[in-house]
């Protein structure tokens, strides 16, 4: 040939595409598939956690986590909402407390699928993708409401003198502490079913406790983002923050962790008991690897061999 190509029976050289991962964590935006072969993916979708209550109240429970290994696309643009955490509650209530928000993949039913979507997690002794714990005079929430299949999440646990510590992804929330310790109760562990990663995510929130403690003896916060919750805080215990542990700490964002509840308000100044907030959610898309064919005529000029070997689609 007079530029310098050979001539040969036609044949289809095919390159292997690396799996492709897209985190989002933004409340909202849109999702195209990257690699153009791809017909299914793996998706992982977690809710907001559920916002704490206040003074010796139940831990918020952690949002709603489901998974779809072979969850079918096509080349459509697809909506995703990430759902943030609940507010914690600072008013001296002991059964309040705000759910997480809805977290779903497909919004708008683009494409051959229909939405997927996780529930926001219980505010304290409310039902959510995953239950908050229950109030010093109030009831766990249940988890996996509405439910799912498999389970979304799990109940929150029980609470008397101490709150319960809410339901995680993995496991319920833990019941208040019995006397004499009166520590409140932990926030059910967290999942890592998502086969995409090992990081264990949706922890519940700790229950807030009814007992002095200045040294930080508080390991209540469910595993998995879940926030620690408060203890009861003291002017007689030492400087220099007395009060240092009384507030709940909030959810992980992004890993749908529930909020911690606050501690006892009996010596704590107002203000300082209050429960916290949930975790934001967070949608994680992973296409799965594949490969691509080429087709040719059988004629290739020198710069289209060179070009095929440099991008490893030439054929040995």
């Amino acid at each position: 040939m007079a530029n310098g190509g050979i001539i040969g029976p036609p044949n289809d050289p095919t390159s292997t595409l690396s799996s492709k991962l897209s985190t989002i964590n933004a409340a909202c935006c849109a999702w195209t598939r990257g690699n153009a072969c791809s017909t299914t993916a793996n998706i992982l979708v977690i809710a907001g956690g559920g916002g704490a209550s206040s003074t010796q109240g139940g831990g918020g429970g952690a949002g709603g986590y489901r998974t779809c290994t072979s969850y079918t696309i096509d080349g459509s643009t697809y909506k995703v909402a990430v759902g943030g955490g609940g507010a914690g509650t600072a008013s001296p209530s002991l059964n309040a407390g705000t759910p997480g928000s809805v977290s779903n993949f497909n919004t708008c039913d683009a494409g051959p699928t229909c939405k997927f979507e996780s529930t926001g997690g219980g505010g304290a002794n409310s039902a959510g993708g995953s239950g908050g714990g229950a109030g010093e005079s109030g009831s766990p929430g249940a988890g996996n409401t509405p439910p799912t299949s498999p389970s979304q999440g799990n109940a929150g646990g029980t609470a008397a003198g101490a709150g319960g510590g809410g339901g995680g992804a993995g496991g319920v929330g833990g019941n208040y502490n019995v006397p004499a310790t009166f520590y409140g109760g932990i926030g059910g562990i967290g999942s890592s079913a998502w086969p995409g990663d090992s990081t264990l995510r949706g922890g519940g929130g700790g229950g807030g406790g009814q007992t002095h403690n200045a040294f930080g003896m508080r390991p209540n916060a469910g595993p998995g983002g879940g926030g620690q919750g408060g203890i009861q805080g003291s002017p007689g215990y030492p400087a220099p923050t007395p009060y240092i542990f009384a507030t709940g700490d909030p959810g992980t964002v992004n890993t749908g962790g529930g909020g911690g509840s606050g501690g006892n308000s009996d010596e704590v100044p107002t203000g300082l008991r209050p429960g916290s907030a949930g975790g934001s959610g967070v949608v994680i898309i992973c296409e799965p690897c594949g490969t691509k064919t080429v087709s040719a005529s059988g004629v290739w000029s020198m710069q289209e061999q060179y070009d095929a070997a440099v991008a490893g689609d030439w054929p040995a």
